[in-house]
């Protein structure tokens, strides 16, 4: 994860007053690596139009948030798999919607952890559910650079 310094500029992603969400921000506090506290300036605001529904990385990056706080698969946890076997997952996911049996037969077999793990829904969540397991994918190949 990226550090931040007092007077870097940041898009807020997430707030506890939704009015924010979108805007820009200056850090004007750390309290640790992780956490920062914004000075939110709503003159910067993005185009009303762009914050009316939730786009795909939303999407991705809320589910993203609720598998580390919520299931505890924070990057610790997911250094004990590979960036292959999370995309496996993913594709399982992305795929399992497939107008084609074969296809998606294939996308449950992909799936590398036991069938107790497997719980695919509708297609807009499950594709949200591979975005996010491509982005740990992904913080898992930043962890290994680290």
């Amino acid at each position: 994860m990226d550090k931040f310094k007092k007077g870097d500029m940041l898009v807020v992603l997430q707030s506890s007053d939704r009015n924010n969400v979108g805007k820009v921000g200056a850090v004007i506090d750390i309290t640790d690596g992780d956490y920062y506290t914004l000075d939110v300036m709503p003159n910067y605001a993005f185009k009303e139009d762009c914050l009316k529904k939730a786009h795909g990385a939303d999407l991705i990056r809320e589910e993203r948030c609720r598998q580390i706080e919520v299931e505890g698969y924070d990057t610790m946890h997911d250094r004990h798999h590979t960036p292959q076997v999370l995309c496996r997952a993913a594709v399982g996911y992305a795929l399992h919607e497939d107008p084609s049996k074969l296809v998606a037969d294939a996308a449950a077999n992909l799936w590398p952890w036991t069938k107790d793990f497997w719980k695919p829904k509708d297609q807009l969540r499950n594709l949200v559910r591979a975005g996010a397991l491509i982005a740990a994918a992904i913080d898992r190949l930043q962890y290994e650079q680290e």
